[in-house]
């Protein structure tokens, strides 16, 4: 009996320190940074919003969860409350975009970028939202880092 109690005691401090192991890696664990990541694709941002405004469900199978440089003019840049930055890409006579999230662990002055300018950034496709209420069309791309700018 004493020994059925102390093999019980062991496997559950066993078991409380791989959960706990477990646990604090997969908190604490980190994307790899698109600085050293290869891309899968290289697209102009008007043509990779026509591909999925044309058929999203195979531009998706294309390009979702895939590294992408994508080129285009930068429309706007917004900041969250949390200060986190998104650029927003494309052809300002038309309302729909392509959002790219920022790394936040990369640190670029993206405030300082001129509106209209050519630029060139990798990150993850994630998704798109479609044009149903006439607002525009967005495609998604996350972990953004600038990679360069194309001076007009």
């Amino acid at each position: 009996m004493k020994i059925k109690k102390i093999a019980l005691i062991i496997f559950l401090l066993v078991f409380a320190l791989g959960a706990y192991f477990y646990i604090s890696s997969e908190i604490n664990r980190k994307s790899p940074s698109m600085a050293n990541s290869q891309e899968d694709f290289k697209i102009e941002a008007a043509n990779l919003l026509s591909e999925y405004e044309g058929n999203p469900a195979k531009a998706n199978e294309k390009y979702l969860g895939k590294v992408i440089l994508l080129r285009g003019n930068l429309k706007s840049v917004e900041t969250d409350e949390k200060g986190f930055h998104t650029l927003v890409l494309g052809d300002n006579s038309s309302m729909s975009s392509i959002r790219c999230s920022m790394d936040n662990s990369v640190s670029v002055d993206v405030k300082a970028l001129p509106i209209g300018v050519n630029i060139e950034l990798r990150g993850e496709c994630t998704g798109f939202n479609p044009d149903d209420l006439g607002l525009g069309a967005d495609v998604v791309l996350n972990r953004c880092i600038l990679i360069k700018t194309n001076k007009k």
